[in-house]
């Protein structure tokens, strides 16, 4: 997910061990990202899943639990993560692959990647992989505006505009569909502004019960975020071929 790079590999599984972990499980933002998640994967019907950088496997277990019978699989450049996924999920279909430079053989309903391309030197190619798994769907969900001095500690490479994210789907082979934020105005741009002002800016690592706290309560704020407005961009595609 981060660079092409031996380095960068390790540098990612770094990050899974030490700030990635809680923050996949806790942080208000993923979970009212996997709320939406299982609405859409609702929505659109489908029967099997590609997590295109799965990580922890928190979207897949959200998954699991909400539709017993869907065909799950995932895919990361991190051994690390996987070995968290494989943990979370037991039964999902897990491989080590950089989607940057390689491909499965087989076709999914819906290939998803959530809060990745934002990470990827070569986010073109990434999407034209997913591009070419997918069946149906592919759903690409990143960071817009402004990027903040913590985000580049977290391995961000870039966040998209509208018409650049639309741009590059484009390019990759995507007919898009749908593009929508989430968040304005209490994630953003409120809490991702006040945050950087914190000692050591967005808490990462391991939440304690005083951060699990607080972040419940961001959790229960953020429903009042405005409908399809935010620095949380999804795309939603179709792959032009099918």
């Amino acid at each position: 997910e981060v660079k092409n790079s031996d380095a960068s590999r390790k540098e990612y599984n770094r990050l899974w061990k030490s700030a990635w972990g809680d923050m996949q499980h806790f942080g208000p933002v993923h979970r009212h990202q996997r709320r939406a998640l299982v609405s859409m994967v609702r929505k659109l019907g489908v029967t099997s899943v590609l997590d295109a950088g799965c990580g922890s496997g928190d979207n897949l277990a959200a998954l699991r639990e909400e539709f017993p019978a869907l065909s799950l699989s995932g895919i990361d450049i991190s051994p690390e993560a996987l070995a968290l996924s494989a943990r979370r999920v037991p039964d999902v279909n897990l491989e080590v692959l950089d989607v940057q430079k390689e491909k499965l053989a087989g076709r999914f309903d819906l290939v998803m990647s959530l809060q990745v391309v934002e990470h990827l030197e070569d986010d073109v190619a990434a999407m034209r992989h997913m591009s070419e798994m997918a069946g149906q769907w592919v759903m690409v969900a990143t960071m817009r505006g402004r990027m903040r001095p913590s985000e580049r500690k977290i391995g961000h490479i870039r966040n998209y505009t509208d018409e650049d994210l639309r741009q590059k789907a484009e390019n990759a082979g995507l007919q898009v569909i749908d593009l929508f934020g989430w968040g304005f105005p209490f994630y953003s741009p409120l809490y991702r502004t006040v945050a950087e002002w914190l000692p050591g800016g967005p808490p990462q690592g391991t939440f304690g019960k005083s951060a699990q706290m607080v972040a419940q309560l961001l959790h229960a704020l953020y429903f009042l975020n405005i409908p399809r407005f935010g620095d949380v961009v999804t795309l939603l595609a179709r792959p032009r071929s099918r």
